[in-house]
């Protein structure tokens, strides 16, 4: 059992640096935009003065942080702006700058900021036996935590990442039990007015808003689990961006603008590198191995006895005693996951022990499985998985549990197939009614980038030629549109972004904005060399 780990990290990487040469041969179709006209027309729109908000995406977050070495400066906000500066648009785009070589993300294990666990970028590692591998920098929380030492009052970019959309409407004041250090270090109204009504107010004369993203993003990447982040409903997000386009629209009548959906983010390589149904390796002519099957078939067989005898007694449905049923063999195996949608056979057996069906040791080593199952394809796991399936659940005491394998993963690393089937509706219905609130609401001033299957339409067409440069579907250097968590775009990914955002102002307003190219930002950095 002690070996998984070095197993995973070699399944990661060769998912994600996969042979070269085919990379650079075999270039797939891909519309052939012209990224390099060195002007354009505004159409009926007015580029002088050119804003934004939004989520992580706008804001530049990647590599696992908000961190200025690499990223931030190629936010998908500014790279709007670098191309409307071809079309009216002034060139001058200010960003809260975070200066940090490492930037964060948030406090670590022990949920103090500013102690050795926060944490910082992730980034590429290569020892020196030539494996590659990915670790986190410590974070630097001073970087969050010290006020934006810049004019305040002329941020042109208003995006905070880590922050849903229904606090993008309301002042992050003193109030609030955990106000946002992203958008309080450069809040220029000392908590007294909300990050969009800042953005209303800063005399712009074309918007985009990104806003919504992050409510799904967040519940998503916490595995569903509404106790970590609250679950995103349309019926909830719905009327809030309503409320911010209205607000937008009403308070500057002449102004106009952009406005995104949420994109396909399951499709991302955080959410996709790890097939959870053939995860766990088993090799029967390793000694180790075979003993610990051994183990797995009296375990599943005591358990699997129990969840026939349930059946039995039409306390489970046939159809669910055979979902719960556990099994071990040669090759790749699922994950044993937990499934709340489950029925709780806790008290079954309970019932067991107190008719002495059971003793109280054998009640002991069924307690991880009230409600386990082993996972199915379709299913999601995540990249932050990979540091904790095949670990002891005891460090250094596999006897004690392994998570994934003996003891169901933790539900913030798991998407369900039910969880996934209701996410991914709602999803669907935000983005209908955000294009219905333009619609009602926007008075022919406002645009649509559609991003539904943006991500799966680039997973599907990779690698690709764009722009005289190859673009591949991973965080592979240099090609790679990712950034190292997998979960956020690299500035390459980031200007298709903003490409797609010029295709609807384009197509809306009559412009002829041209788009960026992929190739004029940096990719995903080299390895570093540590042992």
């Amino acid at each position: 059992m002690i070996k998984f780990k070095s197993i995973f990290l070699t399944l990661i990487l060769s998912v994600t640096f996969f042979a070269c040469e085919q990379e650079q041969t075999e270039f797939k179709a891909f519309p052939q935009d012209d990224v390099s006209a060195p002007s354009g027309e505004a159409g009926t729109a007015d580029f002088t003065k050119f804003v934004s908000i939004g989520g992580a995406y706008t804001a530049g977050f990647g590599d696992g942080g908000l961190l200025h070495s690499g990223l931030q400066p190629y936010s998908v906000g500014r790279m709007i702006a670098v191309q409307l500066a071809h079309a009216g648009g002034s060139g001058t785009f200010i960003q809260p700058d975070i200066n940090s070589e490492n930037g964060y993300f948030g406090a670590g294990a022990d949920g103090v900021d500013g102690t050795a666990d926060d944490e910082g970028r992730w980034y590429l590692n290569m020892n020196s036996e030539g494996t590659i591998g990915i670790k986190r920098a410590q974070g630097d929380f001073a970087s969050v935590g010290t006020a934006y030492p810049g004019d305040k009052t002329a941020i042109q970019n208003f995006a905070v990442g880590k922050q849903s959309l229904g606090q993008f409407l309301i002042p992050n004041d003193g109030a609030l039990t955990d106000p946002n250090p992203y958008y309080s270090r450069f809040d220029a109204s000392s908590g007294t007015v909300s990050a969009l009504a800042q953005m209303i107010g800063s005399g712009g004369t074309f918007f985009m808003a990104w806003l919504g993203a992050y409510d799904f993003l967040a519940h998503y990447a916490r595995g569903g689990n509404e106790n970590v982040f609250p679950e995103p409903t349309a019926t909830a997000v719905g009327p809030q961006f309503e409320s911010a386009l209205k607000s937008m629209v009403d308070n500057n009548p002449a102004w106009k603008g952009v406005v995104g959906t949420v994109p396909d983010v399951l499709a991302s390589p955080f959410f996709q590198a790890i097939d959870p149904s053939a995860v766990i390796p088993f090799d029967p002519s390793d000694a180790g191995d075979a003993a610990t099957l051994g183990q797995l078939a009296q375990l599943s067989g005591a358990y699997n006895q129990t969840v026939d005898g349930f059946v039995a007694q039409s306390m489970l449905t046939a159809q669910e005693g055979g979902l719960r049923k556990l099994g071990w063999a040669a090759g790749a195996n699922p994950l044993l996951i937990n499934d709340a949608a489950l029925t709780d056979l806790g008290p079954y057996w309970d019932g067991m022990l107190a008719a002495s069906q059971i003793d109280s040791t054998q009640r002991a080593m069924l307690e991880p499985y009230r409600q386990a199952r082993m996972a199915q394809k379709g299913e999601i796991t995540h990249l932050l998985a990979l540091s904790v399936i095949g670990t002891s659940v005891v460090p250094g005491d596999p006897t004690k549990g392994v998570n994934g394998v003996t003891v169901p993963l933790g539900d913030t690393f798991f998407l369900t197939g039910t969880e996934l089937t209701y996410l991914e509706t709602q999803r669907l219905t935000f983005n209908g009614m955000i294009k219905q609130a333009v619609a009602t609401y926007g008075d022919g001033r406002v645009a649509v980038a559609d991003f539904d299957g943006f991500f799966t339409n680039l997973a599907t067409t990779s690698p690709i030629s764009m722009g005289g440069s190859a673009i591949t579907y991973d965080f592979n250097p240099p090609s790679g549109m990712w950034s190292v968590d997998g979960l956020l775009p690299n500035g390459r990914g980031y200007v298709l972004m903003a490409n797609k955002f010029i295709d609807a102002i384009n197509s809306t307003f009559g412009a002829s904005v041209p788009k960026g190219n992929p190739a004029d930002v940096p990719g995903v950095r080299l390895p570093t060399m540590e042992d």
